[in-house]
């Protein structure tokens, strides 16, 4: 009986055993470093063409290249939404892509060089719709169906008329801006069916000629910067009323991006001199891993899940000598892919 008893005792800790072990690996791999939530990141060419990744390392073709540089990416839905000349949207992963809007605004088409389409649409997630700039007089429309239809958007105070919006950007705690490239203005929505409403009084900005300034944020920070680098990059700390200069960055360069990823810090993308890294009083030059002379055109950040509940948060740049990833925020990059890229997302 004792035997019996000796031989059950030490069959349930075998099983036991077994089982603590394939909860913590299987086949040598630890499940406490496997994925659970894997990003999906998309990669334009300057050739046009469409790459995804999963984990910045295996990169397939899902749109292949057309001669028209991809000059904006978003996601909506399960749909991917790309623009070209027009806005394009696919709902089978990019296999296919159909045109689904043709009155956007032109304004910054001239300026291929400069590719700072990225910020003339926005997925807002607060809203659950998709914006997008346009040649109607009143500057916006939307798309509450993931992309496949747009809608001119007529909601405004009535005061606000023939605008030229040239980019978006919404705070962290929901409200969606609008810049008027016209007078610098600056349009709000808190909801989603409330109305633009202009912020009425500006101070810090300076004056309207000279500069061409785009939206951004980190946090419920607004960011305003100069594409032509005249005037570097402004903040505002109380939705867009009054606005602070941010020193560093080098004068009269293209300043194609200004993303702040996780809201931890803000990076810039300039045309010649690579990453810009604000480290909480001035920006500095931010190039380990970078070659010489880098454009960088677009800048997104992306974060794996693992199993046991950790995440890891990488940053990818989209330059003129390839796909770059940073795993500390921008202070060190490697290249990942060789090639011509003009937008990620």
């Amino acid at each position: 009986m004792r035997k019996a008893n000796l031989i059950y005792s030490l069959g349930v800790l075998a099983i036991l055993t077994i089982a603590f072990q394939a909860c913590k690996k299987s086949n040598g791999i630890d499940n406490n470093s496997i994925v659970q939530k894997p990003y999906s990141l998309y990669v334009g060419t300057e050739q046009g063409a469409l790459l995804n990744t999963n984990d910045g390392a295996n990169f397939k073709t899902i749109f292949p290249a057309d001669g028209f540089k991809t000059r904006a990416l978003l996601t909506s839905g399960m749909n991917i939404i790309m623009v070209k000349g027009n806005v394009h949207m696919s709902d089978d992963n990019g296999k296919n892509f159909n045109p689904v809007y043709t009155n956007i605004n032109s304004f910054y088409l001239g300026l291929s060089k400069y590719i700072p389409w990225q910020q003339g649409i926005l997925y807002s997630a607060a809203h659950n719709r998709a914006y997008v700039i346009t040649k109607d007089p009143k500057g916006i429309a939307y798309s509450d169906d993931n992309g496949k239809t747009w809608i001119v958007d007529n909601n405004y105070e009535a005061d606000i008329n023939n605008t030229t919006i040239t980019s978006f950007t919404n705070q962290q705690s929901g409200p969606v801006y609008a810049h008027n490239a016209s007078n610098d203005s600056i349009y709000y929505r808190n909801a989603k069916g409330d109305k633009w409403e202009q912020v009425k009084t500006v101070a810090g900005l300076p004056p309207t000629s000279g500069h061409l300034f785009y939206l951004g944020h980190n946090g419920n920070t607004l960011l305003l910067t100069d594409l032509v680098g005249n005037d570097s990059i402004y903040s505002s700390n109380d939705n867009g009323a009054n606005w602070n200069p941010m020193p560093g960055l080098p004068v009269k360069h293209i300043l194609h991006c200004t993303y702040a990823p996780f809201d931890k810090t803000i990076l810039v993308g300039t045309d010649s001199m690579g990453v810009y890294r604000w480290d909480g009083s001035k920006f500095v030059a931010s190039n380990a891993g970078l070659d010489d002379y880098t454009v960088v055109y677009s800048i997104v950040g992306k974060e794996d899940i693992f199993k046991n509940g950790v995440s890891k948060q990488l940053v990818y740049a989209a330059t003129n000598k390839g796909l770059y990833r940073s795993e500390d925020l921008g202070v060190n990059w490697a290249l990942v892919l060789p090639g011509g890229f003009v937008n990620v997302y």
